[in-house]
């Protein structure tokens, strides 16, 4: 395949990643913040970390283990990894259309600044656990680092990712004798936000708090999003053959978590394991569950290569919310709201982790199928669209610059 026919053709692996990890994140938002009950605040309760196992329900337990080894910190650090993929491919095109280093890092400044006000707009009007906002700062930094040669890069993604692993795997030995919970920020159970001001009162309050962690969040995203923009430079994704020995790597390192981390946590989570390992190992989760990013969407990489970049009849509806993935993420938000908080349905108030899986399996089959109704419609994500238009102007795309000289790496 020429070069020109691959650009036009449009790599499935990252839309597919991205339809998939929606899934992931809308269970997970719904244990840690759309639903919060005594099944998840109280931990004394078996399973509080994964949203709450009912005593004698064996349909509980195996929920739990699921949600340990597949949802919790799984999704999030793939898309982290895609987002500096992406990043890398719009580095890429703005080379191959002659903008000048200069030029290009305002390109790029402007489209993830507008990221990140969409964001902060997420965060302080609906949901105080938006992502976008860090995921706006770190493609500034990405964005500061442009030139950076691959080598520097890696250098910066491999010592951020040990100190912070480091960091985690010491606070899961210390919440074996103190409370690792102290400290952080508690929402407010969803029973008592029943009415618009009280939802809205709440999450501006969180929003707040959330906000000073920022700094933290992105420099440690940021070395996800660094390993996914070195993937785009080398054509890891591209070349799966060329680079397998470093896909089966990350998935090696992705499928050690998920057992020997994500295992043990569910089954303590469960019942199973002495409830006193539940803390340390919901802690160790969240620390070393970042290893998992790149694992996973390696993984899809080497389990898709036969396509040939051809989609599926199964993956249609996947890759159709992928591409429009913002829009996905932010109808969770409206979703969420609609469905779960008491100023409207308040479904699910008492669920424990079972009925938390099954709501956000809902909301994110509503809008896989918005998704497919916009794609069989050829239309883009309507959020998809405002950002594309607001970073690049009127075309919505990376208009060529002809008189200018190309960007050198």
């Amino acid at each position: 395949m020429h070069e020109s026919q691959q650009q036009q053709q449009r790599l499935i692996v990252p839309d597919l990643a991205r339809g998939t990890a929606l899934l992931g994140i809308a269970m997970a938002n719904v244990a840690q913040a759309w639903v919060i009950n005594d099944w998840s605040e109280d931990q004394s309760r078996v399973g509080w970390s994964v949203g709450g196992v009912r005593p004698g329900s064996m349909l509980d337990q195996v929920s739990a283990v699921f949600a340990a080894m597949f949802i919790h910190v799984r999704g999030l650090p793939m898309f982290t990894t895609l987002l500096g993929f992406g990043f890398g491919l719009v580095a890429a095109s703005l080379y191959r259309k002659h903008y000048p280093a200069k030029q290009a890092r305002r390109v790029l400044f402007r489209r993830y600044g507008i990221l990140a006000l969409f964001g902060l707009a997420h965060m302080c009007l609906l949901f105080y656990g938006d992502i976008m906002l860090t995921y706006g700062l770190v493609g500034i930094l990405l964005a500061a680092m442009l030139t950076l040669s691959s080598k520097t890069l890696r250098v910066i993604a491999y010592s951020i990712l040990v100190v912070f692993t480091a960091m985690g795997v010491m606070g899961a030995y210390a919440s074996l004798y103190f409370d690792a919970t102290s400290g952080f920020l508690e929402a407010d159970p969803t029973l008592s936000l029943d009415s618009l001001g009280a939802y809205f009162s709440s999450n501006m309050s969180m929003a707040v708090g959330m906000l000073s962690m920022q700094p933290i969040a992105a420099v440690q995203l940021l070395s996800l999003a660094v390993i996914g923009y070195v993937w785009a430079r080398e054509r890891v994704l591209i070349d799966v053959a060329s680079h397998r020995r470093t896909l089966i790597t990350w998935t090696v390192i992705a499928g050690v978590v998920i057992v020997y981390v994500g295992l043990p946590w569910g089954l303590s989570a469960a019942g199973v394991l002495p409830a006193a390992w539940e803390m340390p190992l919901f802690v160790l989760n969240q620390a070393v569950g970042y290893l998992t990013g790149p694992g996973i969407l390696a993984a899809l990489a080497l389990a898709t290569d036969s396509l040939h970049n051809q989609v599926p009849g199964w993956a249609r509806a996947f890759v159709a919310l992928g591409k429009r993935s913002m829009s996905g993420y932010l109808a969770q938000s409206f979703l969420f709201i609609l469905l779960c908080t008491p100023a409207f349905l308040g479904v699910g108030l008492d669920t424990s982790v079972t009925g938390k899986l099954l709501i956000g399996l809902l909301v994110w089959a509503i809008t896989l199928a918005l998704a497919v109704a916009l794609d069989r419609a050829g239309k883009q994500g309507p959020f998809e669209w405002a950002h594309r238009h607001l970073s690049y102007g009127k075309t919505g795309r990376i208009e060529p610059k002809h008189d200018q000289p190309q960007i050198t790496a």
